[in-house]
């Protein structure tokens, strides 16, 4: 006989592990489910006079199916297929052009991408702050005498050094484009 709400707790804990799985390799993930619905099956088929206390108690047994998923998704690696180059959004474009024009708020939406990793974001800021610091007016009493002393001692050079350092910007911007373009290597995960 079998017990009152037999398909709502089976069914149910199996939809919960299958959510659980959600990152899974799909192949796996259905096989894994399909283990848990035949371990149901078995230890169903043991019972006597089945009740929803003797299922409750078989999940128990189980655990909880988010719990079970981390245990089997720990020891399954999924490969993740290789992405082809990044495609230019809005909002990267409008990231490099401003860092080249204005660079606070180029910097603003290039940080607010989820393109370029953690590290490209802080390579390309240092690089464009360096110009801006030079730049902003707040900055001149730090600034001024470092330049101010450096620029005439460097003579026929000077001009090359103000240059290089108003360039920076598009070091950045160039810097932040090729990153863009690049593509990623297969990477291989744990589930």
């Amino acid at each position: 006989m079998s017990a009152p709400h037999a398909t709502a707790i089976i069914e149910g804990y199996l939809a919960r592990l299958d959510l659980g799985l959600g990152g899974s390799d799909p192949q796996r993930r259905r096989e894994l489910v399909e283990d848990v619905r035949a371990h149901f099956a078995e230890a169903r088929a043991a019972l006597a006079d089945e009740t929803d206390e003797d299922l409750l108690a078989i999940c128990d047994r189980l655990g909880e199916p988010a719990d079970l998923a981390r245990e089997v998704g720990s020891t399954t690696v999924v490969a993740q297929p290789a992405s082809a180059p990044y495609v230019w959004s809005w909002l990267e474009v409008a990231a490099i052009a401003l860092t080249v024009m204005a660079w606070p708020v180029g910097a603003i939406l290039m940080l607010l991408s989820r393109v370029w990793t953690r590290r490209e974001k802080v390579i390309a800021t240092a690089i464009g702050a360096v110009t801006f610091a030079m730049g902003f007016p707040l900055s001149a009493p730090f600034v001024g005498p470092v330049v101010g002393t450096l620029v005439p001692s460097l003579g026929s050079a000077a001009p090359l050094f103000v240059g290089t350092l108003g360039s920076l910007p598009l070091v950045a911007a160039a810097y932040l484009a090729y990153r863009l373009t690049r593509t990623n290597s297969p990477r291989v995960r744990l589930a």
